[in-house]
């Protein structure tokens, strides 16, 4: 698996079964350099609603299931889940959404 096909979107994953989306990538001279990744919880957070709390089913759940779908339709789409230590091995720096910081798709 080339690790220089990494898009936003494509999911990686922690040593301990954490996953994150890829948000933003960096190329020098066509080579992948690094990307930035924020924790697939808080992205679908920000990215779903949830209508479905007043019928009884809590937001929790709701977005357990939203994360689970979007693994399962990568997985699906025969996209690759990259490991974070893979990415390392390989010289591709990983750095983390600020998340003290506002979310770009919220409206303040």
């Amino acid at each position: 698996m080339s690790m220089q096909k990494i898009q936003t979107n494509d999911l990686v994953r922690d040593e301990y079964g954490n996953h994150y989306l890829v948000v933003g990538t960096n190329e020098e001279e066509g080579t992948l350099k690094n990307i930035q990744v924020s924790n697939l919880w808080y992205e679908q957070a920000f990215r779903e609603s949830f209508e479905e709390a007043s019928a009884g089913k809590s937001i929790g759940i709701q977005l357990q299931e939203k994360v689970n779908n979007y693994i399962e339709e990568m997985e699906r789409n025969e996209r690759p889940i990259y490991g974070i230590r893979d990415l390392i091995v390989n010289q591709i720096d990983v750095y983390a959404v600020d998340i003290t910081k506002p979310h770009p798709n919220s409206v303040l």
